[in-house]
């Protein structure tokens, strides 16, 4: 990752980003539905958890999620090569931390898909229940790419730190991811379906 004082876009050139870190959002949404809800439904191996995106806060974390879950945004493989395919299918739920919230988006040994995103923070952004969808960086400025977080109850102090991608429903199942990658026990994205309408 270049260092945290290389602006945003040199970063992403450095990289071998081709959309320099602003996927658009009309490719990612291309053969859907032209209105109504925007969804993700991510299949995990302990249950389904139904999120819906919000575009108008977040267009570019939602335009690169929604393409990656779809197979249509580039990434940057653990061989260096740029490659599409669904990049959240097979992968697993890596992080949690207790009572706070449950991470997935780490494809192999690489933590990042090969670019970053601006960060799309608003004043009124608030992490006060669980179900909160967010992008998770590496506590700087402008450092997320493909890993996400959902939370698994009220967590404030995460506020103005975290682009919000949007909110989940499915409590139970991720209280149950949580409990699983906690204890070590195989927690998995079996695949994201996109849904709009």
């Amino acid at each position: 990752m270049p260092p945290a004082d290389v602006d945003l876009q040199t970063a992403n050139e450095t990289l071998g980003d081709p959309y320099a870190g602003r996927f658009p959002y009309a490719q990612a949404v291309d053969g859907l539905p032209p209105t109504g809800p925007l969804r993700a439904t991510l299949e995990t191996n302990l249950g389904d958890i139904t999120c819906t995106l919000d575009p108008g806060h977040a267009p570019l974390a939602v335009a690169n999620f929604v393409g990656l879950a779809r197979g249509v945004r580039p990434f940057r493989g653990e061989d260096g090569t740029w490659t599409t395919a669904p990049y959240y299918d097979g992968v697993p739920w890596h992080r949690a931390l207790e009572g706070q919230f449950v991470q997935a988006g780490r494809r192999g040994k690489l933590a990042d898909g090969g670019f970053l995103l601006q960060d799309e923070i608003g004043v009124g952004d608030d992490f006060g229940r669980a179900g909160v969808m967010a992008m998770a960086g590496v506590g700087e400025p402008d450092t997320s790419s493909v890993q996400f977080f959902i939370t698994t109850s009220p967590a404030k102090h995460l506020a103005g730190d975290h682009t919000i991608l949007g909110s989940c429903d499915g409590e139970a199942t991720l209280r149950k991811l949580e409990q699983a990658v906690l204890a070590g026990e195989p927690a998995l994205i079996e695949t994201v379906a996109i849904t709009r309408g």
